[in-house]
This record gives C-alpha cells, structure tokens and sequence, in this order.
C-alpha cells in the first residue's frame, strides 16, 4: 500500500453561511442564502489532497456529537483513512461559523471545543513515521493541539518524511511562538503575506519567503489572494500570477492550495507549474460555495487550467 498523506490535528466541523452583506446588527433578521454543515480546517487539505489522488489518512480528536459525525462522515466519504482518529464523547467537536456575504470575503466565529490529548499517541507516532508526508495548519484553539503538531513535525524530521505548514494566523489565547518552532521544521511553509512577514519580521513577501528558507525550509509559498502566490527555494523564486475569475467564497481557498502545493511538490513539478497548479486549484475554490465536500474536483481544476491555456499535465502524478 502507497505510504498516505498524514493530516494531523485540526478535525473541525464548518458551519458555512452566506448573508447579502454586513454588518449584521443584533436586532435584525438577516436571511441566509446558504447553509451547510460539513468537514472544515485542515479537512479541507485532506479533502483536496484526496481528490487529486493522493492516499490520505487524518490524525485527531472529535466529540461523539453531531458536529464529530458530520465530520468523519464527510472524510470518509472521500476515501480519506480515519481509523486512528479518536472519537470519544469525553471531546466536544470545534466548530467554525463561517458567515459570508455577497463579496465572497469571510467571517469566523470559533468555537474551541474540548478536546483531551497533548502529546501524539504512539500509534499516531508510527503512522507519522511511515507517511509519505505530513501536513498540519496552524488554527490551534487548544494548548494541546500546538504539543501534537510539534511533535508530530519532530517525528517526520527524524524519519526524512517532507512536511507542509500552514501557520495561519494565529490564536491570540495560545503562545504562538510554537508557529515558528513548527516552521523551522517544516520542508515546506505556506502563508498569506501578512502571516509570514509576522512570523519572519520581514518588511516583504519576497523577503519573508527568504527568511522562511534561511531558518531550513526547502520552499516557502506566500499567498497573495488574487495576485496568486510567490515561491522561493534557495536557488530561485517564481512569482505565479493568480488567475481572474469570479469568486463567491474564498473560504477554503488557501487549504485548497495547499493541497495543490503537496502534490506537485510529491510530484517533483518545476516550481513554475507548481504555482500554475496551486493558483488554479484555488481559483476553482472560490468560485464555489461552502469548504469541506465543496473543495475543487480534479474536473473543475482540469476546467481552470484549460480555460487560462495553461498545461493540464500539472495534475499528472509523478513521484
């Protein structure tokens, strides 16, 4: 069996609603056009990294609720191996409302849940040693969750597995300084301009990208929304324009590419159509509503690089 993709942490249920606009005022009834409840956080990655091929399997802890069932069920539904993920009804699920209006821009209101483990169980320990690589974002709302995904980057570092972090931005109720621990580990980091200029303190992305390689990275990948993305190695940078079409929810987006980042990274693409593939897998993103089981098919990426003439053999799996 080909060694998966393992997702650690970060198993959380989206509530997804889109809204004509804000503000949303404490005494109006605001209609909702769209409402879903489904897979969110770094389910996403999983979902998308599934989707273009990749055996995946999700390492974390969700409660014995609603929102827990909604989760598994969703990522199992996709193939995604599950059968270490811990499902206890001592752990209450996390839950992001993610409220959306006409502009397709984002709100989040977090809700942390409970959940239990601080350090990586031996089994999780072993699935991390055997994967082919490992990824985990940054959105910890539980002083545990930063404690599994550092150690869980350690045991990748010490097997030569390659590993992908998305810092996010940050909780501000949790000392953040884990971000960059986990960053110096990472083969592989991913974040918006804002983000990596907070962690590298530097003045631009080109120079947060740098700084990102300095402290041990192999690549860096700053996200610039609809601008696209800028990749720098010790060697090169390319910048990857983004790709103009109408967006409807840029929720997911970024997890969307990260996927994209995974595989042509595991695929050994020239950096050039690695940013070709992550900035059409997150343009097909948001042209679509909702995050989870609405992440991009293979189809609808094939669809965007067709469109912009660009090369459909970017989504042909190499390594």
């Amino acid at each position: 069996m080909t060694a998966p993709l393992v997702v650690v942490a970060d198993l959380i249920a989206d509530l997804a609603m889109h809204i004509p606009a804000f503000p949303v005022n404490a005494t109006d009834l605001t209609p909702v056009t769209y409402l879903q409840l489904g897979p969110g956080g770094a389910c996403n990655t999983a979902i998308m990294a599934a989707r273009l091929g990749l055996p995946v399997m999700c390492l974390g802890e969700l409660g014995y609720d609603a929102f827990g069932e909604a989760v598994l069920e969703g990522l199992q539904g996709e193939g995604i191996d599950c059968g270490q993920v811990v499902v206890s009804p001592a752990v209450r699920t996390p839950v992001a409302g993610v409220i959306v209006d006409r502009g397709g821009e984002p709100a989040y209101l977090g809700y942390r849940g409970e959940l239990r483990l601080g350090s990586l169980p031996e089994g999780w320990r072993a699935s991390v040693r055997g994967a082919c690589a490992v990824f985990a974002d940054g959105w910890a709302e539980n002083e545990g969750v930063g404690n599994l995904v550092l150690e869980a980057f350690q045991e990748a570092a010490a097997a030569g597995a390659p590993s992908f972090f998305d810092p996010g931005p940050g909780n501000p109720a949790v000392d953040n300084e884990w971000h960059k621990q986990v960053a110096r580990l990472a083969h592989v980091v991913l974040a918006n301009e804002k983000e990596a200029m907070r962690l590298t303190g530097a003045a631009d992305a080109l120079a947060a990208g740098q700084a990102f390689i300095a402290n041990g990275a192999k690549l860096a990948v700053v996200k610039r929304d609809v601008a696209g993305c800028l990749l720098v190695t010790a060697e090169q940078f390319e910048i990857a324009a983004g790709y103009p079409v109408q967006a409807v929810d840029a929720t997911g987006a970024g997890d969307s590419l990260a996927a994209g980042v995974i595989f042509g990274y595991l695929s050994g693409l020239p950096l050039a159509s690695l940013g070709v593939l992550a900035n059409a897998i997150g343009a097909a993103k948001v042209q679509k509503r909702g995050t989870g089981l609405n992440v991009p098919t293979r189809a609808e990426v094939l669809a965007v690089l067709a469109r912009f003439g660009e090369d459909t053999g970017v989504l042909e799996r190499r390594g």
